[in-house]
């Protein structure tokens, strides 16, 4: 626009904005292009006679050449998203598509329960430990270069996995895969913050948030279907090769299409932090999944005796670095918050028995009753099918019904648990997928009432400017519980299935198993339950405020 022009147009709603100064996404386009959409301009031309304007044909050139510019970024953008989702998808999918190859790979690479148990959490101990120094990393360095990294990282290891000879080095190159997955996860949110304005970003954001659920919801069948092909009688190892022609596609668009960007006030890396969390994680998951198979030896021994030392050491680094207005890898100042407090191990208890139920249900159903990796895979579609309907309908009652939600959640996955053993003792070793149907349903309805809600619970009554930073740790949460939940309940299955490999101990064993996964969600439901019901109604209000002040 002309110098000494004041430009404000009146959008269908009748803001007005200045074009000089408003940050809108319509604005920046004008400001790019020379038109504004969806409303009318006014000039104020107090300092400006009309006459002076210059609107001959050389302008028009340049106009033309700028939407042209405009366009392609516009294209750009979105091509952008499409790759970095590539990445949060290969990572999230990769937490659960495993487990539909455990009895395979045991069979094929002569792998023991321990093995199996490490082969699926090891990938969520390196994630969960080096989430957040993921994203400092990008922060500090360059997104773009992170992000690539990673996803390199994590091809590369897809490819080992997929040839890997035996359990050790199958562990190996998951672990390695943990290790690209946090470095290139984070950066994910990062670039879509920087890369889109306003209602595109909104979009943006709902569609990494699609993209999450469906790898989450997918990653059993789409195992399950894979190992079922049995694609040039490879078994079980495209699970994991099916990452590497996705992979080098998104390394070479994304080389191209990703721009650099890093924060302009970076935080500081936590080192000491990162390795206190890791050490505990290793002392707790190493001697639970392989004490039993070696015979607890006094090393396993004497790691499960200094975990928890390891974690209050942890703790108190923490708390010093928090104190002193640094940068911890936790913000333990988030657990004065209630909300906060109470809902990480909620979360955590989730994510243990949601990990425990389904890496001890798929060695029932496969090792156990012989089913198909298809069938065993159609079984949890059958839980994501309760899932995604209890998923869309959980935000809706919250307004109305607060924490209570998730209290009905966590009954109806008690419900659940309970119809399950009910119909295993009924059925026996003659189950088929039919007589589970509706026992798998009624857990996958109460496990999405409780888990649509829950992180809105957590956050309810954390300040909107430390959002960003216990949202981290609610993720870290995630594969945390993970972890130890593959590690806990694979070493009690493993122990009340003793050295048998019949139908009838697999029967037994998860039979003794089910009443332990009902008591922790029946304790998650009194913990909610619990709650006072001025509790509930002051998450009501907070969480409207919270929206209002984004």
């Amino acid at each position: 626009m002309p110098p000494g022009q004041e430009v404000v147009w009146l959008d269908k709603k009748g803001v007005s904005h200045n074009l000089a100064s408003c940050h809108c996404w319509r604005c920046h386009i004008h400001r790019l292009t020379g038109l504004v959409s969806g409303g009318r301009v006014t000039e104020q031309e107090s300092r400006l006679e009309p006459q002076k304007l210059n609107l001959s044909t050389t302008i028009q050139a340049p106009r033309t050449a700028t939407l042209a510019e405009a366009a392609q970024g516009l294209r750009s953008r979105w091509l952008v998203l499409g790759i970095v989702l590539i990445g949060s998808f290969m990572a999230v999918l990769d937490v659960f598509i495993v487990t539909q190859g455990l009895p395979s790979i045991k069979t094929t690479l002569g792998a023991g329960g321990a093995d199996l148990e490490l082969v699926v959490s090891v990938y969520s101990l390196v994630y969960a430990a080096l989430l957040v120094t993921g994203g400092r990393l990008g922060d500090i360095l360059d997104r773009k270069r992170i992000f690539l990294f990673g996803m390199t990282i994590f091809t590369v290891a897809s490819g080992l996995a997929g040839y890997a000879p035996s359990p050790a080095f199958l562990i190996g190159a998951r672990a390695l895969q943990g290790i690209g997955a946090a470095l290139m996860y984070p950066q994910v949110l990062s670039i879509i913050q920087v890369t889109f304005k306003g209602p595109d970003r909104s979009l943006a954001l709902a569609l990494f948030a699609a993209i999450n659920g469906i790898g989450a919801i997918t990653g059993n069948i789409l195992g399950g279907f894979l190992i079922q092909l049995n694609i040039g009688g490879l078994t079980w190892r495209p699970i994991f090769l099916v990452n590497v022609p996705i992979g080098i596609v998104g390394l070479l668009v994304g080389s191209l299409v990703l721009r650099p960007s890093r924060s302009e006030r970076p935080p500081s890396l936590d080192l000491l932090g990162v390795g206190l969390i890791t050490l505990f994680l290793v002392s707790l998951v190493l001697p639970l999944s392989q004490g039993q198979q070696l015979g607890w030896p006094l090393w396993t021994v004497m790691l499960l005796v200094l975990a928890f030392p390891i974690l209050g050491l942890f703790i108190l680094h923490e708390r010093r670095l928090t104190e002193k207005e640094r940068d911890p890898l936790i913000d333990l100042g988030l657990f004065r918050h209630r909300s906060f407090a109470i809902g990480i191990p909620l979360t955590l208890s989730y994510y243990v028995l949601a990990s425990g139920f389904f890496f001890t249900f798929v060695l029932f159903l496969q090792s156990g009753l012989g089913f198909s990796p298809l069938a065993s895979g159609l079984a949890f579609g059958i839980i994501n099918v309760g899932f995604i309907t209890a998923s869309l309908l959980g935000p809706r009652l919250i307004p109305r019904f607060g924490t209570r939600v998730l209290s009905f959640g966590y009954a109806i996955q008690v419900l659940g648990f309970v119809a399950v053993l009910i119909t295993l003792n009924s059925y026996g070793t003659n189950l088929n997928l039919y007589e589970l149907a509706i026992p798998l349903l009624i857990f996958g309805e109460g496990a999405g009432l409780v888990l649509s809600p829950l992180l809105g619970v957590v956050l309810a009554g954390v300040p909107i400017q430390e959002a960003g930073e216990a949202s981290g740790v609610v993720s870290t949460s995630f594969q945390i519980g993970n972890t130890i939940g593959i590690s806990l309940f694979g070493l009690l299955f493993y122990n009340f299935l003793g050295n048998q490999a019949s139908a009838v101990s697999y029967l037994n064993a998860s039979e003794r198993v089910l009443p332990l996964f009902a008591v922790i969600a029946l304790s998650a439901f009194l913990t909610v339950f619990l709650l006072s019901p001025r509790r509930a109604r002051m998450i009501q209000r907070l969480e409207p405020q919270t929206v209002t002040r984004e």
